[in-house]
């Protein structure tokens, strides 16, 4: 398959830059897709292709498609505006919505693309039950979604799976948890609580969990999706449960930072943040906690991915390493 051409999207964020980085390790060669004008642009690895274009404009995704003849390519669409709030997101619908459905309307006409993998999250699943852990679903139901973002990765998931049982268009569904480690240059809002950790700049924390994958674990899951993962299926990348008290504590061992003492039980932490967001709404500032986030933390953050590791060979390394790792990446770009 030495000439398959990987067309990946978001190939100037976190993940994307990792498959990129990835694929061309292994030999692979790559074209990306990235916004005009993004400064992120320059963090794309080198030997990468790249071509300019708006997710949401379809001729700029059909420039993206075009490829010499006798080249086959594999899509792997992982570019989405995350947003942190719950709020109803024009953007964020066009972009996670409009730009996946323009992505399965010129792959339809492009025989030569043999497959495409698409990026979701597990926000995207309907959430069970504490003490049950969460598994893929057949059917994506937005009404069952908490959130612009997760309802949206719902709306594009769905289609995708139209798509391919329907029209028989060779796709598959990674779902991605959270997502942590090193070399994110633009800082992304995990690095960045990573960093406020690190320098003591977060006064208190807050009770419950959350669910974050190694950067490099979640590439590789969705290259393990486009070398081995089946049409129609959908596969959770996710890691263990961890709690906002052993993720500080594993952050102060590595790196010998002051340690966070106090953390709000989230009974609290939901009538603060409210009261936050009541302020913010007067005086036009961000609040500094919400009650999304909040709910973030206190929600099933337990997550079943067998299926994964059984079909696409996926891996996860544990906190400790990921977490090592970021920090002496902090370190040696002068972030901490």
């Amino acid at each position: 398959m030495s000439n398959t051409l990987y067309l990946v999207t978001g190939a100037a964020g976190f993940l994307g830059g990792h498959v990129c980085r990835q694929l061309i390790a292994r030999g692979d060669k790559v074209r990306a897709f990235a916004l005009p004008g993004d400064k992120a642009i320059k963090f794309i690895p080198e030997g990468v292709e790249v071509i300019e274009g708006n997710l949401c404009s379809i001729e700029d995704v059909e420039k993206f498609f075009t490829v010499p003849e006798g080249t086959e390519t594999v899509c792997l669409h992982i570019a989405s505006v995350v947003t942190v709030t719950p709020d109803y997101s024009p953007l964020v619908m066009n972009v996670n919505v409009g730009g996946t459905k323009n992505i399965l309307h010129v792959m339809k006409k492009h025989p030569e693309c043999k497959k495409l993998v698409y990026c979701s999250s597990t926000g995207a699943i309907p959430e069970e039950k504490k003490g049950r852990k969460m598994r893929e679903v057949i059917y994506y139901d937005e009404d069952q979604t908490v959130g612009c973002y997760s309802r949206s990765k719902a709306i594009a998931s769905q289609a995708v799976l139209d798509a391919a049982n329907i029209e028989g268009l060779n796709a598959c569904i990674v779902l991605p948890s959270g997502i942590l480690g090193p070399e994110d240059p633009a800082i992304g809002e995990t690095t960045g609580t990573v960093i406020e950790i690190l320098k003591g700049a977060m006064p208190m924390g807050m009770d419950g969990s959350f669910n974050l994958c190694d950067v490099r674990d979640l590439a590789a899951g969705c290259i393990g999706a486009a070398d081995f993962g089946k049409k129609g299926e959908s596969y959770i990348l996710a890691n263990e449960e961890v709690s906002f008290k052993d993720f500080v504590k594993l952050i102060c061992d590595e790196s010998g930072c002051k340690p966070i003492k106090t953390f709000l039980p989230l009974g609290i932490a939901y009538k603060l943040a409210a009261m936050m967001e009541k302020q913010a709404a007067k005086t036009g500032k961000e609040p500094l906690m919400t009650t999304f986030s909040v709910y973030n933390l206190d929600k099933n953050n337990s997550f079943d991915y067998s299926k994964a590791q059984r079909e696409i060979g996926y891996k996860t390394r544990p906190y400790k390493e990921t977490i090592k790792d970021e920090i002496a990446w902090l370190k040696a770009n002068g972030h901490i």
